[in-house]
């Protein structure tokens, strides 16, 4: 599966931080390509080692493996993931979680049943036991030290089993080319436990934790680590033990030897990070194990493969897309009103993997020979053009397929339309191909299960709009690799010349694969081309962009946020509440559809408009993001999944007993006075005179932007604009009828609040102007009925530094005490301060994990991009280093800022 990680670009001129920062802009092209050459080296291997080996020698391997062997391995099989499932029980025991054992049972069952075969074990196990665990009230922070405390239980059990065998090969023996020295034999081992021996005794002394990935992982004690080992050595000999019952010439004496590089191959494979370890487990095995017989090695390998990973990754697929389905179905009708428990589903993944594997069954069965019989049948029921062309579209449908399971996996709509289709056609090309009803019965039950799931791919988006990441294409590349590698593997005694291309006879088995090979080589370059240097994103052109004038009355006569006023900017989107008496303002960047604040209008629409709003994303396959809400929106945002985290907090000013008086207010009176000395008088203006003074504010706005250094923000900040001013009344401060400075004001009907937007004045004011002009609007708005007077938000303030807060928490305290000179954040605090405000925390909200980084980044860009910017694209490394250590790593808050 794929995911979005975030990079980074070094700074500097040198050679070394050039070819950084070139490899950070090219790492999704670096990660297919090393991804691929390690598949085409151990394919290679794999050619190199069976060199002399027929494919009829390992084909007969396979079929003498007796009945009661194959039993055995099944009994090893469930033993293993016996193991496997008490790696999450005793997790939830390090953490202190209790789970129902049938709970715990099917989904680590599930979960490792896909994630051995597909790779990516945090995002596919992960997946499957979010889902289950979550439905148990267990948090995502703690579901991901389960899959962290596993996988460490995992390479712990690799550690032991190493130290176990490696005492037991006898003295001289070869690994492979490498023969073991005494000192390997008998250091290693002491080294590893002299090193458990310590870790046991310095968790005995207290409760130790781990921090990875900013997750604090509490360490199990020596009792349940003991316990850990144990199960994670069983679950490592167990699967060893699969393959050697499967290989009938060793005896027992040989098993050390088997496990010792067993455990090797696996630990490799897991390490390159190969779709299930294919092609690098079995290259590893066959080269550690030279003594082995070849033919029979494979042959176990083999039916390892189809009893360990095949028959665990069917059943749980089987099992989830009925789980799911039933689900969908219970609760879909219609889909919309069910997005919420749609948009949990794992039958995205599921599907996803069974139509990859279905794509896969097609690829492959082309590489194999076709039954002589069932050829003579074919051709004398249909043409041999019939035949040759079955063959190829087949290869070439398994192929599309590979890309359409991405689609799934996104929960498009027009993926699963398509992989109907496909599948369809792919029963229908298997009969005609081979008469192969066992492959077309596989692709019925695909089928199937595919038209069951049919509610949880609800997106309508382009296919060609989703771009898979390094791991889906190097899982293509792998599946193609294997088929070309068993083609070649069974041709082998083929002299391969130019005339081999055009052969078309019925019994020309070679000639079709190769015809295949490169239609399937072809059709993957071109898509796979399409989708790395293609853009990644759908199109928006049909969110509204319009607010009725009907909607737009009801809902600020009803708000109590005068932030109402920034839906008149004409750069956001609008979702409107099915009685017409409230809206949210948003605006997509990226993969994020932003909104702006909560809900405006009637409060008892706010539950309505976040799930509408948070379907909406789900649907396009955005994240949902939440920039600038106040603290009624908590409850709302927790019940929609999200992350929160505090940005800062918001200044109110309570009118109904504002005065000057009063020793807190002594420096103020005494700027107030200051400007009144000098001369500096204030006045509110609106309509035709508004409109006459508007080139005298526009020269104002024009210097404060020079002064600045700026250009007109967008999104949480209006721009000067003539009809953008025209909506409300400005306060102005004069001097000798010049204008020194302005703020255009927001006012409510219900008489709630007035806040102000633009604040901008010329550089060469009086000192006390902006202070006069504040106290003088509180006393325009106190006068005129108004029960608050909202000075915005001071970025990071309230934001608790302590060493158990969260760790961004920690960071953005301490760009607060300790950033003034980047952005002078407590500077400004102290200047709302000294009005004696009320403060009201804003929150920032977004899907947890990584994605809440790239919202904050999407975020970010939006809110400090000039005006007119296009920023419907989707964030790169380089962007997302800016965005978030642009002038010190505050960008999230930058918009902030401004005013004030």
């Amino acid at each position: 599966m794929t995911f979005e990680v975030p990079s980074f670009e070094p700074e500097g001129s040198g050679l070394a931080a050039r070819l950084l920062r070139w490899c950070a802009r090219r790492r999704e092209w670096i990660f297919t390509i090393v991804g691929i050459a390690i598949l085409i080296l151990a394919f290679v291997a794999l050619s190199s080692v069976l060199n002399d080996i027929r494919p009829a020698d390992i084909q007969h391997a396979v079929a003498t493996i007796s009945a009661p062997r194959w039993l055995m391995a099944l009994g090893f099989t469930a033993a293993s993931f016996a193991c496997l499932i008490y790696f999450d029980f005793a997790a939830f025991r390090t953490i202190g979680q209790s789970v129902r054992r049938g709970v715990v049972a099917r989904a680590a069952a599930t979960s490792y049943g896909i994630s051995n075969t597909l790779g990516l074990p945090v995002l596919t196990g992960g997946t499957v036991r979010l889902n289950f665990y979550s439905k148990e009230g267990i948090s995502e922070a703690d579901i991901a030290r389960v899959v962290t405390i596993a996988g460490l239980t995992f390479w712990l059990g690799i550690l032991v089993v190493v130290g176990l065998t490696l005492p037991l090969q006898p003295a001289g023996v070869h690994l492979g080319p490498v023969q073991l020295p005494d000192i390997a034999r008998w250091g290693v081992p002491a080294a590893i436990a002299v090193a458990l021996g310590t870790y046991l005794a310095w968790t005995a002394q207290a409760p130790r934790t781990l921090s990875f990935s900013g997750i604090s992982i509490p360490l199990p004690g020596p009792r349940l680590t003991l316990g850990q080992l144990a199960a994670a050595t069983l679950d490592l000999i167990f699967s060893a033990a699969v393959v050697f019952v499967l290989l009938p010439e060793l005896g027992i004496n040989a098993f050390p030897m088997l496990l010792a590089a067993f455990v090797l191959a696996l630990a490799i494979a897991v390490l390159t990070h190969a779709p299930g370890g294919l092609g690098v487990f079995e290259a590893t095995v066959l080269i550690l194990l030279p003594d082995v017989p070849r033919d029979a090695l494979a042959g176990a390998l083999i039916g390892y493969r189809l009893i360990y990973f095949l028959l665990p990754f069917v059943l749980a697929l089987i099992y989830l897309a009925i789980r799911e389905g039933e689900t969908l179905h219970a609760r879909a009708a219609p889909v919309v009103k069910a997005s919420g428990a749609v948009a949990r589903s794992l039958a995205p993944l599921t599907m996803a993997a069974a139509v990859f594997a279905a794509g896969a069954l097609l690829i492959l069965s082309g590489a194999f020979p076709l039954y002589p019989e069932r050829i003579e049948i074919i051709t004398a029921l249909v043409p041999d053009t019939l035949l040759e062309l079955s063959h190829f579209t087949s290869s070439v449908v398994g192929a599309v397929l590979l890309f359409t399971a991405y689609g799934l996996y996104r929960r498009l709509d027009i993926a699963w339309l398509t992989s109907m289709a496909l599948i369809g056609a792919g029963i229908v090309l298997a009969v005609l191909r081979a008469l192969d009803w066992v492959e077309a019965g596989i692709l019925g039950g695909v089928f199937a299960l595919l038209a069951w799931t049919r509610p949880a791919f609800y997106r309508q988006s382009a296919l060609t709009s989703e771009r898979p990441g390094a791991g889906w294409l190097v899982s293509i590349v792998a599946v193609i690799a294997g088929s070309m590698f068993i083609g070649f593997f069974s041709y082998k005694h083929i002299a391969y010349d130019r005339s081999l291309w055009w052969s078309t006879q019925p019994f020309a088995d070679a000639p079709r694969f190769l015809r295949a090979s490169l239609g399937v080589a072809i059709v993957a370059i071109l898509l796979a081309v399409r989708r790395l240097t293609g853009p990644a994103r759908a199109s928006y052109d049909t969110l509204p962009r319009e607010l009725p004038a009907s909607v737009w009355r009801k809902a600020l006569a009803a708000s109590t946020s005068s932030e109402a006023h920034l839906a008149r900017t004409g750069d956001k989107n609008f979702l409107i509440s099915e009685a017409g008496d409230a809206f949210l303002m948003y605006r997509v960047r990226g993969r994020s559809f932003i909104a702006m604040g909560g809900p405006i209008g009637e409060p008892a629409r706010a539950q309505e408009l976040a799930w509408k709003f948070r379907e909406l994303a789900d649907r396009h396959g955005a994240r949902t993001v939440f920039y600038r809400c106040d603290a009624s929106m908590l409850p709302h945002l927790i019940d929609l999944g999200l992350g929160v985290m505090k940005i800062g907090e918001e200044a109110r000013i309570p009118l109904a007993d504002f005065s000057m008086e009063g020793s807190a207010r002594a420096k103020l009176r005494n700027a107030v006075r200051r400007a009144e000395k000098e001369g500096v008088t204030f006045r509110t203006v609106e309509g035709t005179e508004l409109a006459e003074l508007m080139p005298r504010l526009r020269a104002v706005s024009d210097e404060w932007l020079a002064a600045k250094g700026q250009r007109e923000k967008q999104f949480s900040l209006g721009g000067f604009t003539p009809e953008y001013l025209l909506g409300g009344p400005v306060a102005v401060a004069e001097q000798d009828g010049e204008v020194l400075a302005f703020l255009n004001l927001w006012t409510l009907p219900g008489g709630e609040e007035v806040s102000f937007d633009l604040m901008r004045h010329r550089t060469d004011i009086p000192h006390g102007t902006m202070d006069y002009l504040i106290v003088s609007l509180a006393h325009w708005a106190q006068a005129q009925g108004y029960r608050h007077l909202t000075l915005g938000v001071a970025p990071l303030s309230g934001i608790e530094n302590r060493r158990l807060a969260p760790l961004w928490a920690r960071i953005a305290g301490l760009m607060f005490q300790h950033g003034e000179r980047l952005y002078g954040y407590a500077g400004l605090r102290r200047w709302k301060a000294k009005f004696l405000p009320e403060w009201r925390g804003r929150y920032f909200a977004a899907p947890r994990g990584p994605a809440l980084t790239i919202a904050l980044a999407d975020t970010a860009l939006l809110v400090s991009a000039p005006s007119g910017v296009n920023l419907e694209r989707p964030i790169r490394g380089p962007q997302l280093l800016l965005a978030l250590h642009r002038d010190g790593g505050a960008a999230p808050f930058a918009a902030l800022r401004n005013r004030g």
